[in-house]
């Protein structure tokens, strides 16, 4: 009787256990279905002869997918913001940063949420902290007279860029007040000491790069933070345009040229053809470093200066590496050819950076090329790097190597490395997207969209058949693609479907075709010039 009971009970346990493992198996799935990435609402790259594009792409909206949280009212965080990092704290550099390349998705995911978090928090003297802690949402940091708590000073730049997405005039109108708050709060309390109080400067961490090379420039002019302040200053002058305030506009625009005027006179040095830090005594510290490259987003340097600075980065003995573009020039003493996190790594934020100033300065084809050696030695790792060689004995070995990581060697096709040598973190996108998602849409595939104006620029320089699906700004959504030419002088015909009415630039060769489309079809020929002498007339 007693062994029945017992028999009866084990079998009781084993039932229940066999329920709550279905149970839980069942919820295991059904997360995993809510958690799959909303692919047929997110804009679609085509790119025939370059499929393995595509699964990078997603890899990266994969990631960013699973990056969102949640905040309470402890914390005082939106009910959905981004933590790309996956930590127990929120910062601006990874926030900022991942804002550029999550634009693309903005009406699916708390791109800017995230950044009225950091708004919500500013003090009313017009800090913005760096670092805010989940738990609880205050501030980590408190700023002092010796290290300010910041981190670079991009909020202008993600909210123009959203401008253009969405031609949402309120938005700037709201945010205009908080943005003037800090430039001030940064302006009066970021400022290099004697020869320097022209300029500004940081700390290590507070600039996003934590053991660049900088020398002795405690309190000196930086020339990432003074850049970055040149381009606020001119950033909110746009801005001010935006909402008819004239005065306000030229305002920050004299702001920025008195800034620019600072750093040309101070930074520059006409042999070395290089921007370079200096000391509070006025000494530059010549160490070539991806810090001298904001000039160039920031609009500084006149058209010869730039082309004398951007000789740096077509030079395989500077900054011209197997994979560009070194954190540090490759000629310097201080490069590490593995990364080192910050003595050598490439890193996708700056890369976009760079590739923004180029085309600042006209140099689209240079930017393209740049452009497709990241995003192919991105992929490059992702499809080859074996993780049985990692040296990290976190990840198990033959673990699947399909990953992004968080910075790249400059040379041979691997992830690079941290400051203690072992490789950067895998599954890592808040610095690393803008190659599988910004560079490919808008550099690879040209595209450029203008919502103020209802305008979506294609700048078309493949043969292949090449184009996007379902790319949505202002109340469009836009597909378009073109067949495949035999050469670039071939006959051009694009296709797709536009929802509303608007204006598509096709720039073919040399030439720009601006054509109206009412909502519908787009149904399109060009017969270039070219092709007309070498079909048409010539024997």
């Amino acid at each position: 009787m007693d062994r029945r009971r017992n028999a009866q009970g084990r079998s009781s346990r084993a039932q229940i256990i066999i329920h709550l493992l279905i149970s839980v198996l069942t919820i295991f799935s059904l997360l995993q279905c809510l958690s799959k990435i909303p692919k047929n609402d997110l804009p679609e790259p085509i790119i025939e002869d370059n499929p393995e594009l595509i699964d990078l792409y997603w890899k990266a909206w994969s990631l960013i997918h699973q990056s969102i949280s949640h905040g309470n009212r402890i914390n005082g965080f939106p009910d959905n913001y981004f933590n790309l990092t996956g930590d127990d704290v929120l910062d601006q550099w990874s926030t900022l940063s991942s804002s550029l390349f999550t634009i693309y998705g903005y009406y699916l995911y708390p791109v800017m949420q995230t950044l009225d978090l950091f708004y919500d928090k500013q003090r009313s003297d017009g800090f913005i902290s760096r670092v805010y802690l989940v738990n609880s949402g205050d501030l980590l940091h408190i700023p002092t007279q010796h290290n300010p708590m910041i981190h670079p000073p991009l909020f202008t730049w993600v909210e123009l860029k959203y401008f253009e997405f969405t031609a949402d005039t309120a938005r700037v109108q709201s945010v205009f007040p908080a943005l003037e708050k800090y430039f001030w709060w940064l302006d009066s309390y970021c400022r290099g000491k004697e020869e320097a109080a022209n300029l500004y400067c940081s700390t290590p961490t507070g600039s996003g790069m934590m053991n660049l090379p900088r020398g002795e420039a405690v309190f000196g002019g930086w020339t990432d933070i003074s850049a970055q302040m040149a381009m606020f200053a001119d950033h909110l002058g746009h801005m001010a345009q935006i909402l008819g305030n004239d005065k306000k506009s030229s305002y920050y625009r004299r702001k920025h040229l008195d800034i620019s005027e600072s750093i040309q006179t101070k930074l520059w040095h006409s042999d070395s053809t290089f921007y370079y830090h200096i000391t509070r005594e006025g000494k530059q510290i010549k160490i070539n470093t991806v810090a001298g490259f904001w000039p160039l987003l920031a609009k500084v340097p006149d058209d010869e200066t730039a082309q004398k600075l951007i000789k740096h980065l077509k030079d395989p003995g500077d900054f011209k590496s197997p994979h560009m573009f070194p954190s540090v020039s490759v000629g310097e003493q201080e490069y590490n050819p593995k990364g080192f996190y910050w003595r050598g790594g490439v890193w996708s934020i700056m890369n976009y950076m760079i590739i923004q100033g180029l085309m600042e300065y006209g140099e689209d084809d240079f930017a393209r090329e740049a452009a497709w050696n990241h995003i192919s030695n991105m992929n490059k790792v992702f499809l080859e790097f074996s993780s049985d060689t990692l040296v990290d004995f976190n990840v198990e070995k033959h673990e699947s190597s399909n990953t992004i990581w968080e910075l790249y060697a400059p040379r041979g096709d691997k992830p690079g490395t941290r400051l203690d040598a072992i490789y950067g973190q895998r599954d890592y996108i808040a610095f690393s997207g803008h190659g599988p998602i910004t560079m490919l849409i808008e550099n690879i595939l040209g595209f450029k969209v203008e919502a103020p104006t209802d305008e979506l620029t294609w700048t078309i320089h493949r043969t292949d058949k090449h184009g996007i699906k379902r790319l949505r700004f202002g109340d469009n959504s836009v597909s378009v693609w073109t067949d495949r030419r035999t050469e670039p002088s071939s006959l051009l015909s694009a296709h797709g479907e536009t929802e509303s009415a608007l204006q598509i630039n096709f720039i073919v060769e040399h030439d720009t075709f601006s054509i109206q489309f009412d909502p519908g079809l787009i149904e399109v020929t060009f017969i270039p010039d070219n092709f007309i002498l070498k079909e048409r007339f010539l024997p």
